[in-house]
């Protein structure tokens, strides 16, 4: 472990930054910061994050498992800072080992749902429950000095945990609740003691599946909105909120305007894939002839363009290649090990060390650039399951359960205690060890062919 020492002067250090909000110039002591010149604009919708992570002005915040541990469901938050070149839990404990929920960086899944995070002037928001209500607090960027902002519940209704079912904008807070078959966008003030209110009702047409995500983008949030008519039947729809009047409009009915795009979309990653940006194109994942396809389609004039093609061996054989991310430059493709395709072939060649790919394309498709991520440990499987965390013009945060991806191999200390605890999981026949191992893909090395990710797990 790093000394206690170390880790108290980077959260003390690391974190202190220009008190005052808008756009931030990064002021650091170090010249070796590599992005000391990058503008970092609070006001900006981070929506190339997932939930559970947010960019700060000099590092990333992000909440996962600890690098190695038996309680698989306990989640930390950690801070990646760029300066030191470190990752910290947010924990000011001298004889912490970070690894239980006595750790003042563990998060549970009430004081913070759905692990939805995001930093705004300087401190940490998200979304804690209590019997009573669901309420907005806030932190310090160290988790300190807790307030209570808000109370987001509505008429009794509780804050959906969905992913991608609330975010930040110009200071405002964009969130679903749900009820009774009906759902309900609701939006709450950051910066004032506004009460928090109801932007739009969406009530349940045909009461099977319904799903709403918000997508925000400069100043709009992108609404998609699954509508499931029965298990094999979907509707899909697009609308979009002007944040600075709060009018919600229809922008597109898929199955009416576009069907043949419409009869192709992976229904289950409408919600979760499909991504947008400021030129009013939507990137969607789709599955036709026998083809997994990311597609980039003008919602407006219809324009599309296959972007990425991935021949399948079935229709159903696509679980494994995946729309991860765009950043408003690069659309980022995970495409990990067919699993499927091998099922009940030899253990030999179950386990072979297949390679995994990263594919980073622009917004017309070409790749400029690939990153191939392969296992070393014989025993496990190729296939290396990722979470894309996020980040901005600077980097890529990429989480990761697997112990031994070549180049990101965890500690000599951590792979001990790994294997300690894989013992006694053995012995008492009982639990797994859950892994979490972090790394970032710096930007500035997209298109030199020889792009590689750095290891940023906290030791």
């Amino acid at each position: 472990m790093k000394k206690i020492f170390l880790i108290m002067m980077t959260v003390t250090t690391a974190l202190v930054m220009t008190a005052c909000s808008g756009k931030v110039t990064n002021q650091t002591s170090s010249e070796d910061y590599k992005y000391s010149s990058y503008v970092y604009d609070d006001n900006a919708p981070q929506y190339y994050m997932s939930d559970n992570a947010a960019a700060s002005e000099t590092g990333y915040y992000y909440i996962t498992g600890a690098p190695v541990n038996k309680n698989y469901n306990n989640k930390y938050i950690y801070y990646y800072d760029m300066v030191k070149d470190i990752t910290i839990p947010l924990c000011s404990k001298v004889d912490c080992d970070h690894m239980t929920e006595d750790c003042e960086a563990y998060i549970s899944k009430n004081n913070c749902i759905g692990y939805k995070i995001w930093y705004h002037n300087h401190r940490l928001y998200m979304i804690e429950r209590t019997e009573e209500k669901d309420m907005l607090v806030s932190y310090d960027k160290t988790m300190r000095d807790k307030k209570e902002e808000k109370t987001l519940s509505i008429n009794g209704m509780s804050v959906n945990s969905n992913p991608y079912n609330a975010c930040v904008i110009n200071g405002k807070l964009y969130y679903e609740l749900s009820a009774d078959g009906s759902m309900y966008i609701c939006a709450a003030s950051l910066n004032s003691d506004e009460q928090a209110y109801i932007v739009k009702q969406y009530i349940s047409e045909y009461h099977y599946h319904e799903r709403l995500t918000l997508y925000p983008m400069e100043d709009k949030i992108y609404i998609n909105w699954l509508s499931g008519i029965s298990a094999s039947e979907y509707m899909y729809y697009i609308e979009q909120i002007n944040t600075s009047t709060d009018e919600v409009i229809r922008l597109c009915n898929m199955n009416e305007k576009y069907p043949e795009i419409a009869s192709t979309i992976i229904y289950t990653e409408w919600c979760v894939q499909s991504r947008y940006d400021n030129e009013g194109n939507i990137y969607l994942a789709c599955v036709d002839d026998n083809k997994y396809i990311v597609r980039k389609l003008n919602i407006s004039t219809g324009d599309i363009k296959d972007l990425y093609v991935q021949e399948l061996q079935h229709e159903k054989d696509y679980g494994y290649v995946h729309l991860k991310n765009y950043d408003g430059n690069y659309i980022y493709i995970y495409k990990g090990v067919n699993l499927m395709a091998l099922s009940g072939k030899p253990l030999d060649e179950q386990f072979k060390k297949y390679d995994n790919y990263i594919y980073i394309l622009d917004t017309d498709g070409n790749i400029k650039d690939t990153v191939i991520l392969n296992n070393t440990d014989e025993k496990v499987s190729g296939n290396i399951s990722a979470e894309f965390y996020g980040g901005d013009e600077r980097c890529l945060l990429i989480g990761f359960s697997t112990h031994d991806i070549k180049g990101l191999e965890l500690s000599e200390e951590e792979q001990n205690l790994r294997i300690k605890l894989e013992d006694e999981v053995f012995k008492n026949k009982k639990g797994f060890v859950d892994v979490n191992v972090s790394a970032i893909l710096d930007k500035s090395q997209i298109g030199s062919g020889n792009i590689t990710l750095e290891p940023v797990t906290p030791e």
